[in-house]
């Protein structure tokens, strides 16, 4: 998990994180967003209102819940939130491959 928070922090430094509910949203309408991150405490009527915004964007990208809570994810994000996306192809594939290896699936 380690290993996830430092790429998001990478991430975030590189500029290809977008932080919080309307800056995720901006991002997938946009069609930047390539993968959502989800915190774990995220509230579930929060996430039902990202999906159906992410729903309507073109070519939704894949959304992943990570073991984080949402402090957790502000410790690399700089604020609190409790989703992000990312807007880079090459940190996105990074990101789910240590999500399905800690989640102990195919990399």
């Amino acid at each position: 998990m380690n290993k996830l928070l430092g790429l998001i922090s990478l991430c975030r430094k590189a500029g290809k994180l977008k932080i919080g509910f309307e800056p995720v949203r901006e991002a997938a309408e946009a069609g930047e967003a390539r993968l959502v991150l989800y915190a774990a405490d995220f509230s579930p009527r929060s996430r039902e209102r990202m999906e159906r915004a992410l729903a309507g964007s073109a070519g939704p990208p894949e959304e992943l819940v990570t073991g984080f809570s949402m402090e957790e994810l502000a410790q690399v994000c700089g604020k609190l939130a409790g989703v992000v996306a990312v807007t880079d192809d090459g940190f996105a594939a990074g990101m789910k491959k240590q999500i399905r290896s800690d989640e102990g699936g195919a990399e």
